[in-house]
């Protein structure tokens, strides 16, 4: 009955109590739980504690006030970073494209870019905290399943020292221990998983994970002499880089290997190719005739010899190459006044001289020397160093489908002994190998 009676009389002094009062409670109740949460949000401040003595501030609640006060100023100080708008930008090209000298090209010129460069993305390298290289690489397969793509760029990538003489002598060395980057289109950055590598060609290979299907590229295997054609690159902002230039075919000099085609730059002088290694050249229809490798003379790898590598390392895991133990220069891209001094010597105008043979090489066993004249490789007449590398890589893709069978193969060479005034042909077998061939062993300088 008691708490009845209780009840009852709470009821009626509720009733007494002005509705504005009440209001005011209950708004003074939200308010403390507001008080609460934004408590929760706020940095911890340590409670100041009663002494015997009355109040005093605890230095650790000092600190942590002084940090608080910090922190809020830096926010409201801090500056709101402009958006960028990629349509909007004040946009510098690396090299520009759009100039007088280039208006006949500046309609096919840039949709052929711009169509190759899709499977054209940057890729950076670093030994612990020290960067390597930044280069350019090609997209070349992506696997649905994994998510992931194979990227072909140079192995100057990871190299970390070059040869102290020159490419014949040996001596560059490459790390595969290195970090690898690969900087995608859309401007994120993925870690990337050295797959192989081959010094012979300077290429290697890569596996990045793409989410995304990629748009794979197309090649063209003729490219002809002082055609017109493009090279792209990308920087290291992943601007695109686009330089004009022509396709040739030149003798290597003393620190290239034979395998080249050559990107003569309208202009040399000012022509900056600092991140086009691993990059493309182009025709002027968007298909791919080359990957620049850089050298003292802008030197690339024709499209002919870069599919090779690839279907030689799809099959492999690897890209063996038999190694005949010469270098060469080609008879038709000498001066014409000494190719006609060769022709009224030996009545030949065409074919390979002979310019070092390696010592105990099964060349140098069959009698072949320096000034001979190789005029046709495995029955077929041989003109320049490109055709003889693209007739070597040949031998290989026939053969077993297990590497580790392929330790020699059997060539045979048409040679002219330019001394002897004699022609034979010699049957040569010779060693395969994913290294770098080495020739010279400092008997001569080549070239």
């Amino acid at each position: 009955m008691s708490s009845d009676l209780e009840k009852s009389k709470n009821k009626r002094a509720m009733a007494a109590v002005p509705e504005e009062v009440l209001a005011k409670k209950r708004n003074l109740g939200r308010e403390e739980g507001q008080e609460e949460e934004e408590k929760k949000d706020s940095p911890a401040l340590l409670p100041m504690p009663r002494g015997s003595r009355g109040c005093f501030i605890d230095p650790r609640w000092l600190t942590a006030k002084i940090a608080k006060d910090k922190m809020d100023a830096a926010k409201l100080a801090a500056p709101i970073p402009p958006v960028k708008i990629p349509t909007l930008e004040h946009f510098k090209p690396p090299p520009r494209f759009h100039t007088r000298a280039l208006l006949p090209l500046r309609e096919s010129g840039s949709k052929a870019a711009l169509s190759a460069a899709k499977s054209l993305v940057g890729i950076s390298s670093s030994l612990g905290s020290k960067p390597l290289k930044r280069c350019s690489g090609l997209l070349i397969d992506w696997d649905e399943e994994s998510k992931t793509c194979v990227v072909l760029t140079t192995a100057h990538l990871i190299r970390t020292k070059d040869s102290p003489v020159n490419v014949w002598f040996g001596g560059e060395e490459y790390t595969s221990n290195a970090d690898v980057t690969v900087h995608l289109l859309d401007g994120t950055s993925e870690k990337g998983q050295l797959l192989y590598y081959q010094p012979h060609y300077d290429l290697a290979f890569v596996r990045v994970k793409v989410d995304q299907p990629i748009q794979l590229p197309s090649f063209s295997e003729e490219v002809t002499f002082a055609e017109e054609v493009l090279r792209l690159g990308r920087d290291n902002m992943l601007d695109l880089r686009i330089t004009y230039g022509r396709a040739a075919y030149q003798n290597p000099v003393i620190d290239e290997r034979y395998h080249y085609m050559y990107f003569d730059c309208a202009d040399d002088d000012n022509d900056d190719d600092e991140y086009d290694s691993g990059g493309l050249v182009i025709s002027l229809d968007g298909k791919i005739v080359g990957m620049f490798n850089i050298s003292s003379r802008g030197s690339f790898i024709p499209s002919s010899i870069l599919l090779s590598c690839v279907d030689l390392w799809k099959k492999y895991g690897r890209i063996p190459r038999p190694q005949l133990g010469m270098a060469f220069e080609a008879i038709k891209l000498l001066e014409p006044a000494h190719v006609d001094k060769i022709w009224r010597m030996c009545h030949i105008d065409d074919g390979l001289v002979v310019q070092e043979v390696l010592k105990g090489s099964p060349a140098d066993k069959f009698g072949i020397e320096r000034g001979d004249i190789v005029e046709c490789f495995n029955g077929e007449s041989i003109s320049n160093t490109v055709e003889l590398e693209n007739r070597l890589m040949n031998t290989c893709k026939g053969l077993s489908d297990n590497y580790n069978d392929l330790i020699e193969v059997h060539v045979s060479v048409g040679v002219f002994h330019t001394l002897k005034k004699q022609r034979r042909i010699g049957e040569l077998t010779v060693s395969v190998s994913d290294l770098g061939e080495v020739i010279a062993r400092g008997t001569h300088l080549l070239f």
